[in-house]
């Protein structure tokens, strides 16, 4: 079955690629955020599009790099259960193919952001590099393989989509609670 994967990848990396993916991803965004949010703090679209009310006077890379944990150690706790089903099953988590959907969907609207702004946004490059090619590559071996199906998929994005907004709204809250004043002005 893993030999239609290509590349003679099998499902087990190809299922544990999903965690190694997101955490260089937001890598990238993790070490530009800060800079970008700061040099665009007075971009009115930026304050309309955050839930989370920014504290600048806070570490904004602690309360991103907190709710990247957050996210992160679910995404790896998913991960891990989709691997022990397919080991004992053969088959997929439905939830799993959904937060590989999210995450393909993550990579689309950052390479759309780059390209409205026509400037660099944080996490382009390893959206356009990795997580629009794994996440397509992916979802294609699940359908392919037959593991998952159009409804499977449509009920992992219903459950995916606002699980991932919540972790993310609560990571970057609580962290925004917790990081450290800045001590210097960030320029």
């Amino acid at each position: 079955m893993t030999e239609s994967l290509g590349w003679n990848w099998s499902m087990e990396m190809l299922l544990w690629l999903l965690p190694i993916v997101f955490f260089l991803h937001d890598g990238e965004e993790i070490a530009t955020m800060e800079r970008w949010v700061r040099s665009n703090k007075d971009n009115p679209s930026l304050s309309s599009i955050s839930s989370v009310r920014i504290r600048w006077d806070k570490n904004l890379t602690f309360s991103f790099t907190f709710a990247v944990l957050v996210l992160g150690l679910v995404l790896s706790s998913i991960t891990w259960h989709a691997a022990v089903r397919y080991e004992a099953a053969g088959s997929t988590p439905f939830l799993y193919a959904g937060f590989v959907a999210v995450f393909l969907l993550d990579g689309i609207k950052h390479v759309g952001a780059t390209m409205l702004t026509r400037k660099y946004t944080p996490g382009v490059i390893t959206a356009a590099l990795l997580e629009i090619p794994f996440g397509a590559y992916a979802l294609y071996n699940l359908f392919h393989l037959k593991m998952i199906d159009l409804p499977a998929l449509a009920l992992g994005l219903a459950i995916a989509v606002p699980v991932t907004l919540f972790l993310v709204w609560s990571g970057l809250t609580l962290g925004m609670r917790l990081a450290p004043v800045r001590n210097m002005p960030f320029e």
